[in-house]
């Protein structure tokens, strides 16, 4: 027993030794540093998911989470995200490297996969408080952008909330994507103090008025599903591709919008 004790005190001893010559070496021990995320530009950027190696948001240095069995595959620029059933990433809004505002440009490259023949793209909704969690439909603030079936084709469409009630962006046939093309397509979604826009490779396809975005309880963003925030109407999980997510902290006009497609 003595001699397990003193055995103890003398592991201890060696431990403490070995700690105090780490401080006080020469050169000190260089215990590595966590990476400083990169300053904010003019161009007011404050997120940028490229999907070219993993799920690493560019702005903040944070992860977005996967749920199910996302993947990546050939983009339009490098690795892109791919959609699968019952899958999609959430980034947590506080780690966004800005905060939220009235004035907001949301930018991707999207390739339409029309299998379901209807999807969340991208959301940014607060939850339905009450209501299960496939029962999820709060539309009062924040955004959905999602995609419905139309004909042999997909609709492009989005969704905003002023804090009391929502409003529709449906373009019509200027939305729509042919399955049979198969291109790539650029979607933005720009908000200002009095409108909401929706466009498509720099075209604006939809508007509606927007006296001022809310974002009362919008914590989460969702990426390639309604789910977990908008999800009551089966705009579930999306198989596509998505590629260059930025966000921007002001409110794009076309011209901005068509120089990014080309970034």
């Amino acid at each position: 027993m003595k001699k397990t004790m003193y055995m103890g005190i003398a592991l201890a001893g060696l431990l403490l030794t070995s700690c105090f010559q780490d401080l006080g070496q020469d050169p000190p021990f260089d215990y590595p540093q966590q990476p400083t995320p990169p300053p904010l530009g003019a161009d007011g950027q404050i997120f940028y998911l490229s999907f070219d190696k993993d799920f690493e948001e560019y702005q903040s240095l944070s992860e977005a989470l996967p749920t199910g069995t996302p993947s990546l595959t050939d983009g339009k620029k490098g690795k892109a995200y791919t959609g699968a059933k019952d899958s999609y990433l959430t980034f947590d809004v506080a780690n966004l490297a800005a905060p939220l505002g009235s004035s907001m440009t949301f930018a991707f490259w999207y390739k339409l996969n029309p299998v379901p023949d209807r999807a969340g793209l991208l959301v940014l909704a607060p939850k339905t408080e009450g209501k299960p969690a496939d029962k999820q439909n709060n539309r009062k603030a924040g955004f959905r952008i999602f995609r419905e079936k139309a004909s042999a084709k997909q609709r492009i469409k989005a969704n905003v909330g002023n804090g009391t009630a929502d409003s529709w962006l449906d373009g019509g046939a200027k939305a729509d994507l042919d399955p049979e093309t198969n291109a790539w397509k650029y979607v933005a979604l720009v908000l200002t103090e009095g409108k909401a826009f929706l466009y498509l490779d720099g075209e604006e396809v939809a508007a509606t008025n927007l006296t001022r975005i809310s974002w009362d309880g919008c914590d989460l963003m969702s990426i390639g599903s309604g789910s977990p925030r908008f999800n009551e109407w089966n705009h579930l999980s999306d198989h596509s591709l998505i590629d260059e997510l930025r966000i921007y902290n002001k409110a794009l006009r076309a011209a901005e919008i068509k120089q990014l497609m080309n970034k």
